[in-house]
């Protein structure tokens, strides 16, 4: 029987023919064209909707800046008139100065007009050849009215509109300051010497020693005298002024006296060159002739000048290429200078010469030059990295006068009859070091202190070696800041040079602070004013700030700075400083705390007590800032004063990314009285702050939040350019804020511009 055929396998496929490949493979193109076509039209439908949206947003954009435009004139105009309505309103600065005019006139007290010469000048002269008023308590009462006309003339000065700053007599009255400065230092040298020519009836009946203490609210004099010259003597306290001092051997055995004078005040640092601001020179451009004459005569002179500048050691040739040369070594001697900050330390630990900002965001070419000339002058007002630049640095808790004096012969009593020995009658220092800088370089182990560095225990044995060597060993110093200064990093101390007329930090060696008992203890060779000195610039950048209305009359203005977070309330024309309640408690505040008084004093109380939130003109070389339009900011400060009774502003993170001619910030109404309003909210809340631009052209709402990832300058959908914060503020305001607005008392607005202004929280936050 044949066999039978096999069958084919169960569910193997038969190979595909060439006709069916052919078809699938026209099937896939076609399905391929069929998807890259859908592709085309959803792309070209896509393009057409973002074209016609666009269309859209720039015909509204037109619109409203068709709008704008109409409306810009009569907005500018508006402001203005408010303005200087409100200026007309509240000319109360010089309503004051007339009435403190008046009130010294009606005083008929006797004291002297320190603006009136004759008047003055015979005061000065008076006391000074006067020598019944030369005993110590005398004097101290006497020096009452002296600070008092001090402060008068520095508040004057102060007080002295720009417009109507006269040169001629500011400085007529700086120079009277000098003058009662120099005269209380006199009268208190004549009263201790005539304290020392009688110090053996006052002597301590326990030590033999002269301990006296005299004292009131502003001066504080502590003095002793050796009088025993006993061997074993090695230190002394004033128990209740917390003063140490301990002497070394040679000096213990010597007729010397010790007075120590802790002032409130600080009559030594206007003397700093460095402390008062440099004035921007303005460019000279020759005439033309004698440009073109210039021209042609480094043209001539161009052979000579390359030969001149080969003898130097130049590699420049031509008159052009000169100047180039001169105009990089500032910014050379900036970059040695911060390459030696560098070395030294960062943040705290950075030298008081050296610590300088970096340029703000939007720093133009122009605006890196001046800077560059500038720091070329400040390298050459610092003598050396142990001068303190005053523009930088501020002195805290007042000076401390620790003066080595000669003790004159004493009365001896001899049988009935008292023989005193005839002198001077003059104040006698004893000098100390012989060579004060080969001294110092030995006491420092030629390094500097810089704030929150101590030296190694060896190299203090070393230096205090080599001082010994030198016949002056230092004399230890402990004594108690005062409880109503914050000092935020560890005290650092200086002196004051009256050579060089300027506060140094070299001289001091194993510098102690107890932060709990705020004793500080160091030891120098610098006899005469010391003081310690803090960063003015600590408390910089800023974090973030607020400005929120809690009445009518009646806003908070907050800020959390580096250190610190203020908390300023600001109530008809008076502020108050608070601390936030999340802060850190500091006792140190506790003397300004809840004590209302107008701005500028306000800002002068801060200051003198560590808190210094308050930048000056300079200030951006110390610190990095968000560097803005100077006139569109303060314009911004005086609208925000405007409105500040019903609408809240914010910082904004966006405000440092936008430029210097543009300014972003938060804001919204707020007619709740003294209800929180959270500047983060959360889920429908989110569009109750809005996110605002203002610039020299328009200001006007973003569409965008503050939590969007990347920035745009999309207006918000329905809102309206403005020509500035005011209007566009009127713009998102109900009637009852608008009512509150208009109800605003002048000295209120006057009150918050003026913190604003001061604390200039848009660039430096």
């Amino acid at each position: 029987m044949p066999p039978k055929p096999k069958s084919p396998a169960k569910g193997k496929k038969g190979k595909l023919s060439k006709a069916e490949k052919e078809r699938l493979k026209k099937e896939e193109a076609e399905r391929k064209l069929q998807e890259e076509e859908e592709a085309r039209l959803k792309a070209e439908q896509e393009e057409r909707e973002r074209l016609e949206r666009e269309r859209l947003e720039r015909e509204e954009r037109e619109r409203l800046e068709a709008a704008e435009s109409q409306r810009h004139r009569a907005e500018v105009a508006e402001l203005k008139s408010i303005l200087e309505e409100i200026k007309a309103l509240y000319n109360m600065h010089e309503q004051r100065r007339s009435k403190a005019k008046w009130d010294r006139y009606m005083q008929c007290s006797g004291s002297p007009d320190p603006t009136i010469a004759p008047e003055i000048n015979t005061y000065i002269n008076l006391w000074k050849e006067d020598t019944q008023k030369s005993g110590i308590d005398v004097v101290l009462e006497e020096s009452k009215q002296t600070l008092a006309l001090i402060a008068e003339l520095e508040f004057l000065i102060e007080d002295m509109p720009e417009e109507k700053c006269d040169e001629s007599m500011v400085e007529r009255y700086r120079e009277t300051i000098v003058e009662l400065q120099n005269l209380l230092t006199i009268k208190l040298d004549e009263a201790t010497c005539i304290l020392l020519k009688d110090s053996s009836s006052m002597a301590d009946s326990e030590t033999g020693n002269l301990q006296l203490v005299k004292s009131n609210p502003v001066i504080n004099m502590m003095l002793w005298g050796n009088l025993t010259k006993n061997p074993r003597f090695k230190s002394f306290e004033f128990e209740e002024q917390h003063f140490i001092f301990e002497l070394p051997k040679q000096l213990a055995l010597t007729d010397i006296a010790i007075r120590i004078i802790h002032t409130k005040y600080d009559h030594f640092s206007h003397l700093c060159r460095t402390f008062w601001p440099k004035k921007k020179k303005k460019p000279q451009t020759p005439p033309e002739e004698d440009v073109h004459g210039m021209e042609e005569k480094m043209d001539e002179g161009q052979g000579a000048a390359g030969e001149s500048e080969e003898k130097e050691g130049g590699e420049k040739e031509g008159g052009e290429e000169e100047v180039e040369e001169k105009a990089e070594e500032p910014t050379e001697e900036k970059e040695n200078a911060e390459d030696k900050g560098d070395e030294n330390g960062e943040g705290a630990e950075t030298s008081a010469t050296q610590k300088e900002g970096e340029p703000g965001e939007g720093d133009g070419d122009a605006v890196v030059e001046e800077e560059d000339e500038e720091d070329e002058d400040e390298l050459d007002d610092l003598d050396d990295e142990d001068t303190v630049d005053m523009r930088a640095y501020q002195v805290l808790g007042g000076v401390v006068h620790f003066d080595l004096l000669c003790l004159p012969p004493q009365p001896k009593q001899v049988k009935s009859w008292l023989m005193t020995q005839v002198t001077m009658d003059e104040l006698k220092r004893v000098p100390y070091a012989a060579d004060s800088n080969k001294l110092g370089l030995s006491l420092s182990g030629n390094m500097t202190m810089t704030m929150g560095q101590t030296l190694d225990p060896k190299a203090v044995a070393n230096a205090a070696a080599a001082a010994e060597a030198l016949g002056a060993p230092p004399v230890g110093v402990t004594l108690k800041l005062p409880d109503n200064v914050l000092f935020s990093e560890e005290p650092q101390m200086a002196y004051w040079s009256h050579d060089r007329k300027q506060w140094r930090l070299d001289g001091f060696v194993d510098v102690k602070f107890d932060e709990e008992s705020r004793m500080l203890s160091f030891k120098t060779v610098n006899f005469g004013p010391l003081a310690c000195i803090q960063d003015k610039h600590i408390n910089m950048p800023f974090q973030s700030w607020e400005l929120r209305p809690i009445g009518a009359d009646h806003a908070r203005f907050t800020i959390i700075a580096a250190i610190i977070e203020a908390e300023i309330e600001i109530k008809g024309p008076l502020c108050c400083f608070k601390q936030t309640a999340d802060s850190d408690f500091r006792s140190e505040l506790d003397a300004i705390r809840g004590k209302w008084m107008e701005p500028r004093e306000l800002i002068k109380v801060l200051k003198n007590t560590g808190v210094n939130l308050f930048p000056e003109d300079d200030s951006k070389k110390y610190v990095s800032i968000s560097e803005k339009d100077p006139d569109v900011e303060n314009g911004l400060y005086q609208q925000m004063a405007l409105t500040a009774s019903h609408f809240a502003y914010s910082w904004s993170k966006w405000n440092t990314e936008s430029g210097t001619e543009r300014i972003i910030l938060q804001g919204c109404e707020k007619l709740e009285d003294d209800i929180p309003l959270d500047p983060q909210p959360e889920g429908d809340e989110e569009e109750e702050w809005a996110l605002l631009m203002v610039s020299r052209e328009r200001a006007m709402k973003l569409k965008m939040t503050e939590y969007e990832e990347e920035f745009s300058d999309v207006h918000a959908e329905g809102s309206q350019f403005h020509a500035d914060l005011y209007h566009m503020v009127n713009d998102l305001s109900t009637e009852p804020g608008l009512e509150r607005m208009r109800n605003s008392h002048y000295r209120f607005v006057d009150a918050v511009y003026q913190m604003l202004a001061a604390t200039r929280v848009i660039a430096y936050s």
